[in-house]
């Protein structure tokens, strides 16, 4: 630890350290002189060619492949044409470029997998230089020829070739150029002399880096950063510019002082680095050049390369593998001599500690002084990640476990997840792996990509229990490892094909996300057919063996199993393979061993291969299919000689299979054919071809009755259809006189309720009203209800003494003049009933004699009925009934909309009542703002949000609590201030908190949803439910919701109700009051159409919901238990949004609306849109609202 910062050296503001990572395990004896080399950038394989120019059969180069430790993984004689440039893909495949253009393609142990050109006529001027580079689309290749052409590939896994154009005046080869990222293409910076050139696919454009030193007559090196960020240009004068690689920012230029072509240039940048820096190399000399200006010279003992990282340099030579970076923040601040940073004092604590000394309490005293334990601890973590050495690792974590001892709420999860990466990182910085990555570049990588590394170098034990230790999913973690150590296992031609397939089976077993077909497919590309079949058997799904048993051409198995699977389309898929593999004769003998397969291929035919269905009926000597096939056949023949062959053919065939029904059912069909024939000599009207039923319609509709009657009788027409059809067609027709002589013509077998409903259809109820006296008791009231008439719908609802079709009629009665009549006829009409001692003639007597002397008959001094008993059983009616008739009646009593607030909110929501101060909060969410109204003064006071605010609740402890964007915060109505308590959907840009309500327990309940585009139209399935708890932890209740809106629970705290609106539904849940649990998701009501969108709701006492109908100017009252509305209140407003029960008693229902998404003419219709109104005379009491008790 004392010597930490002994290899640190300053540039500018900040450090740079070069660190040895391996003494390297090749035996290279003259150094990398005459080498061709690359290594993969994250810490992978290094591709070594020696003398690559050597062209003697008898000494042939050789290709060396070795770990980033100098451990050996392949190696084998270079047998192909002059390399010109080595490279490794994503995949750690490596690329060998010849100069003739081919591109050989070998694997991390030297196996050869493909080869591809970069273009023919690359092979006559033949491949000068080529860079390998990576960009999002994969890896890319990139050459020059010897006739300065460049060519380009930007993924060589979906190649295509794309020529560029040529650089103006260059002749030969570029003094140097690069590969660019721009705007998500690839592109090339060709420099010549001191002009530079950027082509892409169809242009050259000439470009000019800004401030570059006048003294530069060429530009002889281009260096691109790891990012495609940065771009910098050596020139011949020694000076280095740096800048942006789109060249409109120079970030600096530096004089070198040395003017000799360098060998090599790499940036090395730390991510967030606000310095970065460019390293030079020439021969056994590096130098370090920062945008500050400084420098930084190292002299390197041996021949180097430098292989260019995401936050650093790798250097290598034949004995050394160091790694050159800018020290990391937290590092620095740690280590750096004289440091104060609480990080650094923490540090100094944790020693102090371990020697027992009372420093260590100062130490802590001055950090937790400064309110800096928390920030102490996340930098001695965030140090351990980027230290190389086991021991300060350790040293680090364990300082930072200190300070957490002494803190409350700091989150475990940063701490414990940096041990894990750290034991990986030092897994696989092991010698023997030979994988130096760092933190920031295994996090950049995932655990995914270091796994399939680990996988591509057959290191199965160590990818195992990096999986098992970081808890990865088993069909992604240690099931893709098995799947490709068996893959290779089948490789193996050592072994016996009954001994590798029992070996693969013990060692996977039934381990997830394996699937035993693409092992077998493996070993059949490797020539194993025999040892493919056997690993088949261990697949579980036969729909997966299919595939590749029909490329084995084992037919008959692939059906069998194709038929297990249950796949139709994998059925079809063999049966067509087969077709196209047998003779005729095998085949169909196939397909009867296999009925379903059978029935498959029939269903095929019909549709496909009518001829061939037929072969199939004939073959089988299946005359019922064969009679069917005749049938449809005969609809498809335009002449009717033909047809009437083909129907004849069919006969004779449900003759031969002895269906009677199906024979004389096809020749009422000639019959009914030559009929219409017939009829259109005779009338000359085409029916040819049509149904029974559209004959008929026709024949009515047109007038030719007696034809109709005719057929009608031939062919034994139910009564019942013909009177339907009859009616039918006379009611279009308009035929009202012919239609009475129908009627009349005989007793209707469908009685006459249809006749009243065809002629109210067609707007005629005077015509209806003919037929209402037909009509059965049952009927009556429907019947009269259909014409309009009221008065004769209650006479009948009262003689059939039918509660619910009073209730009916009643709810069909406009507010004022129908409900009065009709309750005035319901009070006669019960009077003659009950009481004939009064006169019967209710015109002659006031509203006001007649309930005196109704009362004087009903009730003496007792309050008991003076009615008999006999006579209240003779009319059916007893005091119960008489009560439960009047209540009803009283209960219609008048219902009053008043304004009381009358300033317009965008979107009004989520009124509560405080009954302490007689006020009713609100909030305007688009406002955005929450708003109190005094009731006593007409006094409103409000608050403005930061962000869109959905519900506001109040707070046992004071303030309030709201759903504002997508965080619980708290409101300190006093100071006018927001704090936060909680964040939601931190994964979601788009989301905000919506309606809300405090349970029984004082839990806050709040849902989401997507932010609109226009009222009621979002992204559907963003929203969620959550619970904000005493504790402020936040419970995420479900999710996929559209647009969460009102919410409330059962008087008896059983049952949750809630709305998301776009489902048009309320639903319930089974509501545990302990735990804020919901469970058995159910329905209890859903809208009609002219009820609008569900909003906002509340609670009555009994228990009933109150539900705003957004669109649809309502507020209605339903009963959860019986799903069934109840009552509807209309105001003068469409976007009604919320209620809640309030003043005295709460006997009032206070409702909210919205005007946002109005245009000016619906605003003049409605000028009290989006203003707050009281609702009074309901009749019911609503339920005091909760307060959140955090």
């Amino acid at each position: 630890m004392a010597f930490v910062t002994a290899n640190w050296n300053p540039l500018g503001e900040n450090f740079y350290r070069k660190i040895e990572l391996y003494e390297m395990g090749w035996n290279l004896k003259d150094g990398l002189r005459d080498c061709l080399i690359a290594a993969a950038p994250y810490g992978g394989p290094i591709a070594l060619l020696r003398e690559p120019q050597r062209r003697s059969p008898s000494t042939r180069p050789q290709l060396e492949i070795y770990s980033a430790s100098g451990g050996t993984l392949a190696s084998f004689p270079w047998k192909s044409g002059v390399v010109r440039q080595l490279g490794w893909t994503v995949c750690d495949d490596l690329l060998c470029i010849q100069e003739d253009g081919t591109v050989l393609v070998y694997d991390l142990f030297g196996s050869f997998k493909r080869h591809f050109s970069m273009g023919n006529e690359v092979g006559q001027s033949q491949v000068v230089e080529a860079k390998v580079f990576h960009s999002p689309y994969g890896t890319g290749v990139a050459i020059v020829t010897g006739a300065s052409r460049f060519t380009l590939a930007t993924n060589i896994d979906d190649l295509k070739l794309r020529r560029l154009p040529e650089v103006p005046g260059l002749q030969g080869v570029p003094s140097c150029w690069a590969v660019l990222m721009q705007d998500r293409q690839s592109k090339l910076l060709v420099a010549s002399g001191a002009d530079l050139f950027i082509l892409d696919y169809g242009t050259c454009t000439a470009v000019s880096p800004p401030g570059l030193s006048p003294q530069a007559t060429s530009i002889i090196h281009i260096c691109v950063s790891f990012s495609y960020k940065y771009l910098a240009l050596f020139t011949d004068s020694g000076h280095v510019w740096m800048g942006s690689t789109n060249l409109r920012e120079k970030l600096c230029e530096v004089e070198t002082k040395v003017r000799n072509p360098p060998k090599q240039m790499a940036w090395c940048r730390r991510p967030k680095s606000q310095q970065p820096s460019v390293v030079i190399m020439w021969d056994r000399y590096l130098l370090v050049v920062g945008v500050c200006k400084d420098t930084i010279p190292y002299h390197l003992e041996d021949d180097s390369v430098l292989i260019p990282e995401l936050d650093s340099v790798r250097i290598i030579n034949a004995t050394n593998h160091e790694l050159l970076q800018e020290v990391p923040a937290a590092c620095e601040e740690i280590f750096k001599i004289a440091s104060m940073a609480p990080g650094a004092l923490l540090l100094e604590a944790h020693k102090e500690y371990e020697k027992e000394s009372q420093k260590a309490d100062e130490y802590l005293r001055e950090i937790k002084e400064q309110n800096l334990l928390g920030e102490a601890v996340r930098q001695c973590v965030e140090a351990a990640g980027n230290e190389h050495e086991a021991e300060t690792q350790k040293t680090l974590l364990r300082a930072a476990s200190f300070g957490k001892c002494f803190l409350s709420n700091f989150p475990p999860e940063p701490f414990v997840s940096m041990c894990r990466d750290l034991r990986v990182l030092n897994a696989v910085r092991d010698y023997t792996v030979g994988i130096p990555l760092t933190h920031t570049q295994f996090k950049q990588m995932t655990v995914q990509v270091l796994t399939d590394r680990l996988v591509y170098r057959k290191l199965y034990p160590l990818a195992i229990e990096i999986c098992r230790y970081l808890k990865t999913p088993e069909y992604q973690g240690v099931s893709r490892v098995l799947k490709h150590w068996a893959c290779c296992k089948v490789e193996q031609k050592e072994e016996a094909d009954e001994v590798i397939a029992r070996t693969i089976s013990l060692k996977l077993g039934d381990a997830a996300g394996i699937s035993y077909s693409e092992i077998a497919n493996k070993a059949y590309e490797c020539g194993r057919t025999e040892l493919a079949i056997k690993l088949l058997e261990f697949e579980p799904r036969s729909g997966e063996q299919v595939p590749l048993l029909l490329r084995m051409k084992r037919s008959q198995l692939a059906l069998s199993k194709a038929i297990e699977s249950g796949d139709t389309d994998l059925v079809y898929t063999v049966v067509t393979y087969l077709k196209n593999e047998m003779n005729r004769g095998d085949f169909f003998m196939t397909l009867r061993n296999q009925p379903v397969a059978l029935s498959l291929y029939r269903q095929f035919c019909k549709h496909q291969e009518q001829d061939t269905l037929k072969d199939l009926f004939n073959q089988d000597d299946d005359h019922q299919e064969l009679g069917n096939f005749y049938v449809k056949a005969s609809y498809k023949e335009k002449r009717l000689e033909a047809r009437m062959s083909s129907l004849q053919s069919a006969v004779d065939e449900y003759n031969k299979a002895k269906n009677e029904f199906a024979a004389k059912a096809t020749e009422e069909e000639m019959r009914l054919l030559r009929f219409q024939r017939k009829l259109e000599e005779d009338k000359g009207e085409c029916v040819q071809g049509f149904s029974l039923h559209d004959t008929l319609s026709t024949l009515l509709s047109l007038g030719f009755h007696k034809h109709a009657e005719q057929l009608y009788k031939d062919f034994r027409v139910p009564d019942k259809r013909y009177w339907w059809l009859k009616l039918t067609a006379l009611a279009d027709k308009a035929d009202w006189e012919e239609l009475e002589k129908f009627a009349k013509s005989k007793k209707s077998p469908i009685g006459y309720m249809p006749f009243v409903e065809e002629c109210v259809k067609r707007n005629n109820k005077f015509e209806a009203k003919k037929y209402v006296s037909k009509v059965t008791p049952e009927q009556k009231v429907k019947a009269h209800l259909a014409v309009g008439d009221l008065e004769g719908a209650a006479d009948a609802a009262i003689e059939r003494r039918n509660e619910g079709e009073i209730s009916t009629i009643l709810s069909r009665c406009s507010p004022t003049t129908d409900r009065l009549l009709v309750q005035t006829r319901f009070s006669l009409l019960y009077e003659r009933c009950c009481f004939p001692e009064l006169p019967i003639d209710g015109a002659r007597l006031t509203s006001a004699s007649r309930v005196q002397e109704r009362d004087e008959l009903y009730c003496n001094h007792t309050n008991k009925p003076r009615v008999s008993s006999q006579r209240q059983r003779h009319f059916g009616i007893d005091w119960t009934e008489r009560n439960r008739l009047f209540t009803l009646e009283e209960a219609m009593g008048p219902v009053k909309v008043e304004c009381v607030v009358k300033e317009q909110n965008e979107i009004g929501e989520g009124p509560v009542w405080e009954e302490k101060d007689a006020t009713l909060l609100y909030v305007d969410i688009y406002g955005p703002k929450i708003s109190r109204w005094n009731s006593l003064t007409n006094q409103i006071e409000s608050m403005h949000t930061e962000m869109y605010v959905g519900c506001v609740v109040p707070r046992r402890s004071g303030g309030y609590v709201i759903g504002e964007g997508t965080r619980f915060a708290a409101v300190d109505w006093e100071k006018r201030a927001i704090t936060t308590i909680a964040n939601v959907d931190t994964e979601k840009s788009n989301t905000r908190f919506n309606d809300g309500k405090v349970d029984p327990a004082g839990r806050f309940f709040a849902g989401t949803m997507a932010v609109e585009v226009r009222p009621a139209e979002l992204e559907r399935k963003q929203g969620s439910l959550y619970s904000l708890h005493p504790d402020h932890s936040v419970v995420t209740h479900f999710d996929q919701v559209d647009l969460s809106n009102g919410l409330d629970w059962s008087p008896d705290h059983r049952f949750f109700y809630y709305v998301d609106s776009l489902t048009y539904m309320v639903e319930a849940f089974d509501y545990d009051i302990h735990t804020g649990g919901l469970a058995n998701r159910r329905m209890v009501y859903r809208l009609e159409k002219d009820e609008g969108i569900p909003d906002g709701m509340c609670i009555d006492a009994e228990g009933k919901i109150w539900l705003a109908c957004y669109n649809g100017g309502r507020v209605v009252r339903i009963d959860p238990q019986t799903g069934t509305r109840l009552q509807t209140v209309k105001l003068p407003v469409a976007k009604i949004t919320s209620c809640c029960f309030g003043g005295k008693d709460y006997t009032d229902l206070y409702v909210t609306s919205a005007y946002k998404g109005m245009d000016e003419e619906s605003l003049a219709k409605q000028p009290q849109a989006g203003c707050i109104f009281k609702v009074t005379g309901l009749g019911v009491k609503g339920i005091p609202p909760y307060s959140f008790s955090g």
